[in-house]
């Protein structure tokens, strides 16, 4: 696996080489609009990652931050369908952590186990779920009820914030990305008792 690499590309390239896959893998309430990642991206706030292997691309992620060293959200994380199960996507984060380990932290939401339209989307989440867990990230103790869908958040922390600290951060994040209104109106966490 010394032959995955993780190479950052522009918005350009980012429409030309993945975006159609992007499209395809990603559920419709999960996506984001073009204008947004590239206004995004833009700004600095978001880094596009091409995941390689012996120079051919296998997938991608999107990273969103807006603090140098602060915490960042893994917003997408996606392996081309043939090249699924073959330990890609596992080598790929253990790199993007290593790089991220200045940083305060890598914030992930994943859907809520259970809720999902059918058997085979909460196995998928359950899947997901025990992929993160299994690199090393930690559930935290609250909802995020994001554009309609609710998503429980996952933390691999380089540093221990409380997590009212990770949720101001985060949603800083958010807001820089989508805009204020948008967030207050669309975003909101739900704490576990």
């Amino acid at each position: 696996m010394e032959d995955i690499k993780l190479k950052n590309i522009d918005v350009e390239e980012f429409k030309k080489e993945v975006y159609s896959y992007y499209l395809e893998i990603f559920p419709e309430d999960e996506k984001k609009p073009l204008e947004l990642i590239k206004s995004s991206y833009e700004k600095h706030y978001t880094k596009i990652i091409e995941i390689l292997y012996k120079s051919e691309m296998v997938g991608f992620m999107l990273l969103n931050r807006i603090k140098d060293k602060g915490y960042a959200i893994l917003d997408y994380l996606a392996i081309l369908p043939q090249y699924r199960n073959s330990k890609f996507g596992t080598k790929a984060l253990q790199i993007l952590l290593e790089q991220e380990k200045e940083s305060r932290g890598i914030f992930i939401e994943i859907e809520k186990l259970g809720l999902g339209n059918s058997e085979e989307e909460n196995l998928l989440r359950e899947k997901r779920k025990n992929f993160y867990e299994k690199i090393g990230f930690k559930k935290l103790n609250f909802d995020l009820i994001l554009f309609n869908v609710i998503y429980t958040p996952y933390l691999f922390s380089n540093k221990y914030d409380n997590e009212d600290v990770i949720i101001e951060d985060i949603f800083n994040i958010y807001e820089a990305i989508s805009g204020k209104q948008r967030i207050e109106q669309n975003c909101k966490v739900v704490k576990q008792l």
